[in-house]
Parts: C-alpha cells; structure tokens; sequence
C-alpha cells in the first residue's frame, strides 16, 4: 500500500533535509529504497515544495538500486536517493547519475538557481 500523499511529503522532507547535512559532512546514508522510492514517484508526480515534477518532465528517470522509474524520453540513471535530491532541486548528487538526460536536468537545475 502506498503511502498518502501528505505521509511522502513529510517523508521527502525527512529524507531531502537529512541528506542536505549528511552529504556535505561525508556522513554515509543507509537509505530505505522502499521509502526512497515513494518520495521518488511523489516527486515526479507532482510539484510540490519544489518544482520536481518540472524539473524531470520530459525525461526518463530510473533507478539502478530500486524499482522507480518515470516517464519517457532521455534517461536518466542513478541511484534512487541521487534521482530523489535532483528532483528537490539540490545539484549535489549530480555526479552519481548517467544518461544522456543528465545535461537537460543540469540546465533546470542553473534555471531554477
């Protein structure tokens, strides 16, 4: 069962925020892919805090460590948390995706700046 929509934005916010600490201190992250993955479809789905439904239109984006994966045209691969922090608008996790959609999602990410 899916979590309610108001449930994965507060888990996007626990999740996007901690990870906002965590990775410029090189503290490691024990992800949940399954909770990952629901902020991940929640983020595509709709702009929400952020424009993460924007910034990922019109790209495929899947995950190499879970089952998410959204929409058509370039893709976009990555870990779930890496596709996750992207979508929230956070270039941090920029070098751990590939696909010939990372130029597109780079180019949102300076336009939103």
């Amino acid at each position: 069962m899916a979590p309610s929509k108001d449930l994965a934005a507060y888990l996007g916010e626990a999740l996007v925020h901690g990870e906002d600490i965590r990775h410029p201190l090189n503290i490691p992250t024990a992800v949940d892919i399954v909770a990952a993955t629901q902020v991940a479809r929640f983020y595509a789905s709709r702009d929400f805090a952020v424009s993460s439904k924007t910034l990922s239109s019109g790209l495929h984006l899947r995950a190499t460590d879970g089952t998410f994966e959204h929409g058509g045209g370039p893709e976009v691969v990555g870990p779930t948390l890496a596709l996750v922090m992207t979508m929230a608008g956070r270039s941090s996790h920029l070098g751990q995706l590939a696909g010939d959609g990372v130029p597109i999602l780079v180019s949102r990410l300076g336009e939103a700046s």
